[in-house]
């Protein structure tokens, strides 16, 4: 009888275990999941900040193109400054939406490595 106590109470611990186990592969994977949320919205962020700063850039390339039909070079050549720097912005902002993007499917790998040990 000891025996069968002593067995069903090692049969209960062991379950109690491996739920608990359970337990922990989920909440890492909804803690993946969750920074992986994150990341893309940071990426969504940064698109639209590259999508201003096109926007920043054809507007100085609009003013440079007014300022040499006025004849007035060295303005346009400010202006076409801004557009490169603006265009520059741009680029950096697509640079880091591309980071944030790849950082989100590594947390989603992540959470899909911890849900396949469940």
């Amino acid at each position: 009888m000891k025996r069968g106590i002593i067995l069903a109470a090692i049969i209960v611990l062991a379950s109690v275990q491996v739920f608990a186990q359970d337990d922990y592969y989920r909440k890492k994977a909804e803690s993946y999941t969750r920074e992986a949320e994150y990341y893309q919205r940071k990426a969504d962020n940064y698109r639209r900040e590259a999508e201003y700063y096109l926007k920043k850039a054809a507007g100085y390339e609009r003013e440079a193109a007014y300022y040499l039909k006025k004849g007035d070079t060295r303005q346009a050549q400010t202006q076409q400054n801004y557009a490169k720097n603006a265009m520059g912005n741009a680029k950096t902002q697509m640079r880091y939406a591309k980071e944030a993007d790849d950082k989100a499917a590594m947390y989603l790998r992540w959470a899909a490595d911890a849900l396949r040990h469940r």
